[in-house]
């Protein structure tokens, strides 16, 4: 008697070959969640903490525009979770034969559970920081690491050898248009000895008589800040023209960064340098604001000595310009405050380059200040 190998169910087969995949899938999920998951957050949580960034100190800039008061917010930390599930459901049912109905689905899920953590930068030593003037070795880190001499002369420097420039703009909008054209032609003309490379800023210390000091001298234990002329750069139009606004010797390349009022010294420079808070209220004036609200007195309205308003972007336009308004499609960044929205043009490479700079200034003064007051965590929701 001969026998027949019963034949497969070809739904049964099928059943199994899904639920193997199924199976599969859930463990190779598993198993390689963890770079996977770095590949699919670490980018887009970077481009979000910097946008917001950028973000805040544009919205802080807006505020001391309508001396209102500003506010740092920290991210303190930032968590994420992720878990994987498959699940694998079927149901049938079994009539007469040729007539059955089934069916079967499968589902896998990778849940993102992340947490931000935020704490306000407060406190008597963080309010010293905005408030103190930074030092000149702070424009030394600027000079090395590539800045334009002139873009942070302008703005964290308020007056060179009794050069003022525009000290009441270091505060709140002013009634009368500030003092700056002498200072603005110099740093302009720092700017062309720079991309000359005639002129640098160096660390070393100068003797009482204006000599430098060799390593061996003791030029380390008195290292300060000095501003280098080349041999080729004395004698040219913009060198004499330089020392003329600064007062300086046309015959010598080495001066001293001096901070504060002193004495005039033939090879010294004294400078009196801006705090935090000065630069961003100085950066802020380069803000349009809408004409709503100039005409109902939210803000200052600063006029000239012939009384007709002064456009603030002769002072600040080549540095910082922050418009008001309809925003192109892309702009660098942008902020609504007041019912109206702030942005800075995308291709204002000036404007890009002094915003960065003041971010930086700022996390050098801040970064070491611990963060005190309420933590704020917030779960984000699914």
């Amino acid at each position: 008697m001969a026998r027949f190998a019963p034949r497969p169910d070809r739904r049964l087969l099928s059943v199994l070959v899904i639920a193997g995949l199924l199976a599969i899938l859930a463990s190779g999920c598993r198993g390689r969640l963890g770079p996977a998951s770095v590949r699919m957050t670490r980018t887009d949580y970077n481009v979000a903490a910097q946008e917001t960034s950028a973000q805040e100190l544009l919205l802080n800039l807006v505020r001391l525009r309508y001396r209102d008061t500003p506010y740092f917010l920290q991210i303190a930390s930032l968590s994420t979770n992720m878990k994987a599930t498959a699940g694998l459901t079927g149901q049938g049912s079994f009539l007469t034969p040729g007539a059955d109905a089934g069916l079967l689905t499968g589902s896998v899920a990778i849940e993102e559970s992340p947490t931000v953590t935020y704490t306000p930068i407060v406190g008597d030593r963080f309010v010293s920081e905005l408030l103190e003037p930074v030092e000149p070795g702070i424009l030394l880190l600027l000079s090395h690491a590539g800045w334009s001499i002139d873009r942070f002369f302008r703005l964290l420097v308020q007056e060179a050898n009794g050069v003022a420039n525009a000290p009441t703009a270091s505060g709140p909008t002013p009634d009368l248009e500030p003092v700056y054209t002498d200072f603005l032609r110099a740093s302009e003309l720092l700017r062309v000895l720079q991309s000359r490379r005639q002129i640098a800023l160096i660390r070393g210390a100068l003797d009482a008589t204006g000599r430098e000091l060799a390593t061996n001298a003791g030029a380390s234990a008195k290292s300060g800040v000095l501003l280098r002329l080349t041999p080729d750069a004395l004698g040219t139009s913009e060198h004499r023209e330089l020392a003329s606004l600064l007062g300086l010797d046309p015959s010598r390349t080495l001066f001293e960064l001096v901070q504060g009022i002193g004495a005039h010294s033939p090879h010294r420079i004294n400078l009196v340098l801006r705090s935090v808070l000065s630069a961003m209220f100085y950066a802020s004036h380069g803000i349009a604001v809408p004409d709503e609200d100039r005409e109902a007195g939210r803000v200052t309205t600063t006029r000239t000595t012939a009384g007709e308003p002064f456009d603030w972007h002769r002072l600040t336009g080549t540095l910082l310009r922050v418009e008001t308004g309809r925003p192109p499609i892309r702009p660098y960044t942008a902020v609504r405050y007041r019912g109206h929205l702030f942005w800075i043009d995308d291709a204002d490479r000036e404007s890009k380059s002094t915003f960065s700079m003041l971010d930086l200034v700022i996390a050098l003064k801040s970064g070491d200040v611990p963060t005190t007051g309420p933590i704020l965590t917030l779960p984000v929701a699914k």
